[in-house]
């Protein structure tokens, strides 16, 4: 009888753990990455600038929203050459544009996979003539033997073939590598320009 009894007390336990178990499991909404957008989204994306833009208008009456870094609505871009970039609600992003409804008065750029957007920035233009040129932070280090760069934000770009550099003093620095020049001037005394035709960083500015 006593066998008996320790019998029914261990499975009563074993069933009483499988149902506690399986209550939580069902209650968890980011148990095993579920029913969690934050869970499913990489918290650190590589900001690989594969896709430049200029924005000449947002498809959706909505604009852009972005709370905590990432997007809260979907929303649709068309760039100046034709394309119609989808954003989709929770990407990571960074918005840095004065006036986004202001036609060409902002820059899209953005990480890719395929045709879906992993990460972007959209930052104002500049200068005269926007669609031509766009000021960057400091170049800080090169990948790739010297096809990509880091910029003192920590994006990702490509660098022309090769990257002219210039000082408003003459100081030599158009006789000296790339990588000299890195190691000289950045990560303050220096911007980096980019080509928004070839979509490549073309100059080196030292602002000494």
């Amino acid at each position: 009888m006593r066998q008996l009894l320790n019998s029914r007390l261990w499975l009563a336990l074993g069933l009483l753990t499988v149902s506690g178990l399986f209550l939580i499991i069902v209650s968890c909404n980011d148990c095993f990455g579920r029913g969690s957008d934050v869970a499913v989204i990489q918290e650190s994306v590589e900001k690989n600038i594969e896709l430049v833009g200029v924005i000449s208008i947002f498809s959706t009456a909505e604009g852009l929203t972005i709370e905590n870094g990432r997007t809260v609505n979907d929303a649709v871009l068309r760039l100046d050459d034709g394309r119609s970039i989808f954003v989709a609600s929770g990407t990571p992003g960074e918005l840095d544009c004065i006036d986004i409804a202001k036609r060409s008065s902002c820059v899209m750029l953005a990480n890719m996979f395929g045709d879906s957007v992993m990460w972007f920035a959209i930052v104002n233009t500049n200068g005269k003539t926007p669609t031509r040129v766009l000021e960057l932070p400091s170049l800080v280090d090169m990948l790739d033997n010297g096809d990509r760069g880091v910029l003192a934000n920590g994006w990702i770009v490509r660098l022309a073939s090769p990257t002219v550099k210039t000082c408003r003093d003459d100081s030599g620095a158009s006789r000296i590598s790339l990588r000299e020049f890195i190691n000289t001037y950045s990560p303050n005394q220096s911007i980096s320009k980019m080509n928004l035709i070839t979509d490549e960083v073309s100059e080196v500015v030292c602002s000494l």
